[in-house]
């Protein structure tokens, strides 16, 4: 849950307010500096959205007593955000410690409201990429992508297998993603496609 009005009465915006709120000191020179790539890596609005929401939520829980709370705060903020099977338990074991987790989840903000922060209140801009940079990041973030749904799809199995919903004994999950030139018939992996520059019938 999101609330994505951008500016607050005195003309706060809501990324700044709930900085405020939860005292994430440094927070959005953060925000800017994984933007922009200053270590070298840029990281996407959605990406910094799920960041900034889980310092949220790992800050709102910080100290709680709540003992048969398993998981990361990773995991925890994926099944409350995605409203997977285990999230009414978790609101419920959260509500008991005192955690209003409804106000929590309220002040989570989209990747549209980290953009126009980053680009309107914080004057962002990121520096031009040459094509053999942006084919390199491009393939970084595939790769995330599929790190990610894999571990999506092993802790999804994992949740419906705890909760009686499936039997599942030892598994393993196979990610493949392949692209298929409607030209020439070929197929190849994302990644690979991605690093020889396209199909080979294209340079022939």
């Amino acid at each position: 849950m999101t609330t994505d009005d951008p500016q607050s009465g005195g003309g706060t915006s809501k990324v700044d307010a709930v900085i405020q709120k939860y005292g994430l000191v440094g927070m959005g020179a953060e925000l800017e500096s994984r933007w922009v790539g200053d270590d070298g890596e840029e990281q996407s609005t959605r990406d910094l959205a799920d960041y900034f929401n889980q310092s949220v939520l790992e800050t709102a829980i910080e100290g709680v007593d709540a003992p048969t709370l398993s998981g990361d705060i990773q995991q925890v903020y994926q099944s409350l955000s995605e409203d997977d099977a285990d999230a009414p338990l978790i609101r419920s074991r959260l509500e008991q410690s005192g955690v209003d987790i409804e106000s929590v989840m309220a002040d989570f903000i989209s990747h549209q409201t980290v953009y126009r922060y980053l680009k309107n209140d914080r004057g962002a801009a990121r520096p031009e990429q040459t094509p053999a940079e942006r084919k390199e990041r491009a393939i970084d973030r595939v790769q995330r992508l599929r790190g990610r749904t894999t571990a999506v799809t092993r802790q999804t199995i994992e949740s419906l297998e705890k909760n009686d919903a499936i039997s599942a004994g030892d598994f393993n999950i196979i990610n493949e993603l392949q692209v298929l030139c409607e030209d020439c018939g070929r197929s190849y992996d994302v990644v690979a496609f991605l690093e020889q520059s396209g199909c080979d019938c294209q340079s022939a």
